[in-house]
C-alpha cells in the first residue's frame, strides 16, 4: 500500500490478504481469527498458571543480558514456576557467568556451554532440550520480560495454540517508554520469541539448524507452526522490550544511523 497510508489502516489489509502464511491456504485465516478469539477470552478468564521453561541461547550477549533480562526475571511473579535454560557459545567463564546471574535470579538455572558455532537455532534447540518443563518459552538475549510470562504461557498455549508476541523494539538512546518516538512494535515481523508446549516444537522438528546466519529460522518456524494447523496468536505485549545493540541487519544499521544524527 501506499507509504502515506497510516499503519492501523495499512496493516488489517495486510494480514487479511497478504501476510505470508495466507500463502498456505484460507485456513490459516480462519485459526488467526480463532487466535484473536483466545486473545479475548484470556483477558475475562485466565488459564491457571502452569511451570514453564525459559529458553535461550547467548553469544556475546552477555552484558546486556545481565543488565535487562535477569533483573526483570527476578521480579517475575510465580517465580517458582520458572525454570531458566542458558545455552552459551564462545569462550566465556561460565563458573563467573553462573555466579553472576545467581546473585540476581535466585529461580531454577540449568546452564550449559558449547563449543559448537554459533547459530540462534543450534543454541535453541540446546536449551530446549536441557529443559524440563512442558511449556516452552523461547527468548532471546536482548529483552526485559513481563512480570506476568508464566500467566501469559498458560493463557496462550492449551489446545493447539501456541504464541508469537509482538514486542517492542526500543530505538538506541531512547528510554524504555513505549511510543512511536521511542521505538515500534514488530507487527511486520519480529516473530522470534514464541511459547508453545513440548509436544507441539518435537512435532515442528525444531529450529531448522540448516539456518547458520541470523534470521530466517523464526519466519520458517512461523510458518510451519501455520501448516500444522496450530493456532497461532500474535499479540501486543508491552513487558518483552527488545533493548537496542548494534546490528547487521539493514534496516536496524539505519535505524541507528538515524538515532546518532537526531532523527528518532
Amino acid at each position: 500500500m501506499k507509504s502515506w497510508v497510516p499503519n492501523s489502516i495499512k496493516f488489517p489489509f495486510w494480514w487479511i490478504f497478504k501476510s505470508p502464511q495466507r500463502s498456505l491456504g484460507w485456513y490459516t485465516l480462519k485459526n488467526d481469527l480463532i487466535g484473536l478469539g483466545i486473545q479475548f477470552k484470556t483477558r475475562i478468564s485466565k488459564a491457571n498458571p502452569k511451570p514453564i521453561s525459559i529458553c535461550v541461547g547467548l553469544f556475546n550477549r552477555q552484558e546486556i543480558f545481565l543488565k535487562y533480562f535477569i533483573p526483570s526475571l527476578a521480579n517475575c511473579d510465580n517465580l517458582d514456576k520458572i525454570e531458566l535454560s542458558i545455552v552459551v557459545c564462545g569462550n566465556e567463564d561460565l563458573a563467573e557467568f553462573e555466579r553472576q546471574i545467581k546473585m540476581v535470579y535466585t529461580g531454577k538455572l540449568l546452564i550449559q556451554k558449547t563449543e559448537q558455532t554459533f547459530t540462534r537455532a543450534c543454541t535453541l534447540n540446546l536449551a530446549v532440550k536441557q529443559s524440563s518443563h512442558e511449556i516452552l518459552f523461547l527468548c532471546d538475549a536482548d529483552f526485559s520480560i513481563p512480570k506476568e510470562i508464566v500467566q501469559l504461557c498458560a493463557n496462550n498455549t492449551f489446545s493447539n495454540a501456541c504464541w508469537f508476541p509482538i514486542v517492542f523494539y526500543l530505538y538506541k538512546n531512547k528510554p524504555p517508554i513505549y511510543s512511536s518516538k521511542n521505538g515500534e512494535w514488530m507487527i511486520w515481523g519480529g516473530k522470534g520469541l514464541l511459547c508453545m508446549n513440548r509436544t507441539q516444537y518435537a512435532n515442528l522438528g525444531g529450529l531448522d539448524e540448516k539456518f547458520i546466519t541470523w534470521g530466517g529460522e523464526d519466519e520458517d518456524f512461523w510458518m510451519r507452526a501455520h501448516k500444522a494447523s496450530y493456532i497461532v496468536i500474535r499479540s501486543h505485549e508491552k513487558g518483552l522490550l527488545h533493548h537496542w545493540h548494534p546490528s547487521l541487519n539493514a534496516k536496524y544499521k539505519k535505524l541507528e544511523e538515524l538515532s546518532d544524527m537526531g532523527l528518532l
